[in-house]
């Protein structure tokens, strides 16, 4: 869908790297510009996989890499050559750093008026916290998340998954094609500030209108929701957990024609949705001990056979072999030095495609020859100076 992009991307490890997977997934063509140390991302120290790391397998596959450094002029100058080239440039240095560097938004156009660039930061631009470190754990704490997630009267917890590092990636894809349009009809670029900050309050989305609105602030209740009761995870005779959503009145009903009409639960204050949420306190023991006398295996044949919302609550073995995971091919793999590697797959589908063979993440610096031959035009000897003036740093080999 999109071999027609050529991304510049400037990216690091998860925030920065993220959105450019999604395009590349989708056929662009992202140019990784990574400085002689590589991207931090590479460390095997955190989520490794023998010398790989598991952040670098995901997020860089199908793309280029190529090494350069900006802090010397000549490493400066293939940059903006690279430039010339894109459709877009995704960067997640500090604010104000490419300005440092003298490779800014304001020199980026210059050499190519319809270049889009999208910035991602923890804060952004322009913000009081603007040159504060920001990590994952930062943003999930200052913007609500963390008060909403785990047990009521637990300490805080946090997502299992860098969400805002993830999301951020996603709104700069986003950014990326929105602007990449607005060029196509305004003829000149934008420079987009997409910061992690700002993606956590919009992703408190209804919860953070119905504060706004009326001051409720939402505790964090397990799995429980808020309005609905039941909604949430049951503890089985097997130690495992299944949950169970009867968000509308005729699942309730099939609910409890499923767990054989319980006596318990005749009673009229669990008739209706309101009151079954505000006698949640005398519902859900006796929802916890009905669930208590089965096995989850067997009530969740039981729950979807009488048409109950319900599913287990499945750890990444039970996830990675259900059926639903091969029907939509959402594990990809590839091969690094003849060894197979496994990781996950791409959520957008185009229905009539087949979706095309990954490509294993780069090596650092392993496309940046080809890529100055045959993008740039760069002859051997142009190749060998830039070597030599130290623009690869000790990465690329002759």
């Amino acid at each position: 869908m999109l071999e027609h992009l050529r991304i510049v991307e400037l990216g690091q490890v998860i925030a920065g790297t993220f959105g450019g997977m999604i395009l590349s997934d989708l056929g662009a063509d992202v140019i990784k510009v990574e400085p002689p140390s590589g991207d931090a991302g590479r460390r095997p120290a955190i989520y490794g996989i023998g010398d790989e790391s598991a952040i670098h397998l995901t997020h860089n596959r199908n793309k280029r890499s190529v090494v350069l450094d900006l802090k010397t002029q000549d490493g400066r100058e293939v940059l903006f050559d690279l430039v010339r080239t894109a459709d877009a440039v995704v960067e997640n240095f500090r604010p104000g750093v490419i300005d440092r560097l003298g490779v800014g938004f304001d020199r980026m156009r210059e050499v190519n008026p319809g270049v889009v660039l999208v910035s991602v930061s923890g804060f952004g631009q322009e913000s009081p916290y603007r040159d504060l470190p920001a990590y994952d754990l930062i943003l999930q704490a200052m913007t609500g998340h963390m008060s909403i997630m785990g047990e009521s009267g637990r300490p805080p917890v946090i997502m299992g998954i860098p969400v805002a590092d993830l999301l951020a990636g996603v709104f700069a894809a986003i950014a990326v094609l929105a602007g990449v349009e607005g060029t196509r009809a305004r003829g000149t670029g934008e420079h987009f500030d997409v910061a992690m900050f700002d993606v956590m309050v919009e992703m408190l989305a209804h919860v953070g209108t119905l504060y706004l609105n009326t001051g409720q602030d939402q505790e964090p209740r397990g799995s429980a929701h808020p309005f609905i009761t039941p909604w949430q995870a049951f503890r089985c005779a097997d130690d495992a957990y299944i949950v169970v959503a009867p968000r509308e009145e005729h699942f309730w009903t099939k609910l409890r024609a499923a767990l054989g009409d319980p006596e318990e639960l005749a009673r009229p204050e669990f008739d209706e949705a309101r009151s079954r949420q505000s006698h949640r306190e005398e519902l859900l023991p006796l929802l916890e001990g009905i669930f208590a006398r089965r096995d989850s295996r067997e009530w969740l044949e039981t729950l979807q056979a009488a048409g109950v919302p319900a599913a287990p609550v499945n750890r990444m073995p039970e996830v990675f072999d259900d059926p639903h995971v091969a029907a939509r091919r959402m594990v990809r793999s590839f091969s690094i030095d003849d060894a197979p590697v496994k990781a996950v797959g791409n959520a957008i589908k185009v229905i009539g495609n087949q979706e095309p063979q990954a490509i294993a993440p780069p090596a650092l610096g392993g496309d940046t020859e080809a890529v100055l031959r045959t993008v740039l035009g760069y002859d051997q000897a142009r190749i060998e100076r830039l070597r030599d003036a130290g623009v690869f740093g000790e990465t690329v080999s002759a």
